[in-house]
């Protein structure tokens, strides 16, 4: 390590490079899900770049459409939940890229969650082509739960939390 000025400047090799970005790359928590649930989705035309990959940004659109189609499942909708006064808004989010999904490829979508929620809801996301065994993409979500009026933070509401208990119920 050396310094020039106030900056520090920290020369690493390639093997300690490959090591700090095993660290600070996004995986899976180590535990089995309470919640899993797939959904099948195909990548359109005007959801890819010159090169016919998928863009960037349209992972996070996709993830809104497992989680949409997920809530309706389990038996509630974005729609219920606003007009009973309450708001889930992205608070975080990350994303892994591994493998490009490229132009008309079938994508299993699959959402997984961990813990129950209390004040915040996390999703985690598996984006997986037939082309490949492994997940082309890794996501994962955090969604606070707000009250419309007061756009303060509060619990997960007990309808919320009976409907995701039952579906998790149902699915095992």
């Amino acid at each position: 390590m050396t310094m020039q000025g106030r900056s520090f400047i920290l020369t690493i090799g390639r093997s300690q490079l490959l090591i700090l970005r095993m660290l600070f790359m996004l995986h899976l928590p180590k535990k089995e899900p309470i919640i899993t649930y797939s959904l099948s989705l195909r990548s359109r035309y005007s959801e890819t770049d010159k090169m016919g990959v998928v863009y960037h940004s349209r992972y996070l659109e996709y993830f809104e459409v497992i989680r949409t189609e997920f809530i309706r499942q389990a038996g509630l909708s974005y729609r219920e939940m606003e007009e009973s006064g309450v708001i889930m808004p992205v608070v975080g989010l990350e994303t892994r890229f591994r493998r490009p999904v490229l132009y008309d490829d079938s994508m299993e979508g699959r959402l997984l969650i961990y813990e129950e929620p209390v004040m915040r809801l996390t999703t985690w996301y598996e984006i997986r082509t037939e082309r490949e065994q492994d997940f082309a993409v890794l996501g994962k979500v955090d969604l606070a739960f707000l009250s419309m009026e007061t756009r303060r933070p509060m619990r997960v509401p007990d309808l919320f939390l009976s409907k995701l208990r039952n579906y998790g119920q149902v699915a095992q």
